[in-house]
């Protein structure tokens, strides 16, 4: 294709930033979206358009998502609505869908967001002894808690999307979109760093796990011609309910780079932001030829965890 004719195929406009990365009128699923990524991701969504609705287990940080979005005053916008589901379970996922289903006819995104970390047994607070390690990993934990983590940080991603795919399927076949639906599953880098980051296997081993299950989902919808798409986010250090950020500032001033750069291991010297996460959903969910992408958004920190905490 001659130059010329590559510029009349696109047609006027289509490259214009507003255009490229168009959602109004989309239905959105942000599960976990009351807090932390999931709440920047909803709001995101919402401020551009999307009817957005939010899930998690507790009542009251759904209600403060729903109230903060309102009080921001974007009029003409998208919209936050709260429905409270424990999506852990089969039994609250196909609530959790039918609740939609009342509600909406087709979905254009659903952002599998929640999980959970539940404390890890440091690998470093023992002796450094084939007797020392043993103690401390196999006495401070259980299967219990390997199996709570991989049953909602990955196992419940399974479910949640496979519960979806007839909603993802018609925004095209219904909503006349140009694609159906597309699915984004949250991991971590985590799931891709060969460090255990101080002992939290368990974790780790989830968020790879998940990686590896959006690449499967993203091939077997392909296979099959579905045409939905399946992506994978792995986030670095970001503000949340399981990173604690020592200071509010997380922009990269002077006063923290080097805390950033030598304790976290973050070249870049700061943290992520709610900015760098919304521009890294907006690429991945409206690009319609990015299926079993691995995104990851962590400020340089793989490229040194051999030497990070």
């Amino acid at each position: 294709m001659s130059e010329t004719a590559l510029f009349k195929s696109l047609g006027k406009g289509v490259l214009e930033i507003p255009k490229l990365f168009n959602i109004e009128g989309w239905v959105a699923i942000v599960t976990g979206g009351g807090t932390g990524l999931g709440l920047i991701t909803a709001t995101a969504l919402a401020e551009n358009g999307a009817k957005v609705y939010i899930t998690g287990r507790r009542e009251e940080p759904l209600r403060a998502a729903v109230e903060g979005y309102e009080k921001l005053g974007i009029k003409g916008k998208g919209s936050i609505a709260a429905i409270r589901a424990d999506v852990s379970t089969k039994e609250g996922i196909q609530r959790f869908v039918e609740e939609v289903k009342s509600k909406e006819k087709w979905v254009n995104v659903l952002i599998n967001n929640h999980g959970i970390f539940p404390g890890a047994t440091d690998i470093n607070a023992c002796e450094q002894t084939a007797e020392g390690l043993s103690k401390q990993m196999f006495e401070g934990e259980s299967f219990e808690t390997w199996a709570d983590v991989w049953r909602i940080n990955t196992a419940s991603y399974h479910f949640t999307t496979f519960a979806f795919l007839p909603l993802l399927a018609a925004a095209k076949t219904l909503g006349g979109f140009p694609e159906p639906g597309n699915v984004v599953n949250l991991s971590s880098m985590s799931g891709i760093t060969k460090t255990s980051q101080r002992g939290q296997f368990h974790y780790n081993c989830g968020k790879a796990a998940t990686i590896s299950l959006s690449h499967q989902q993203a091939l077997e919808f392909a296979r099959r011609g579905l045409g939905i798409r399946v992506n994978v986010i792995c986030p670095g250090y970001f503000p949340s309910g399981m990173t604690i950020i020592p200071s509010d500032n997380n922009t990269g001033s002077d006063d923290h780079v080097e805390e950033f750069t030598k304790k976290w291991g973050i070249p870049f010297g700061r943290p992520g932001n709610a900015v760098d996460y919304a521009q890294t959903i907006f690429s991945v969910i409206s690009n319609q030829y990015m299926t079993g992408g691995e995104i990851v958004v962590d400020g340089g920190w793989l490229f040194n965890s051999g030497t990070s905490r």
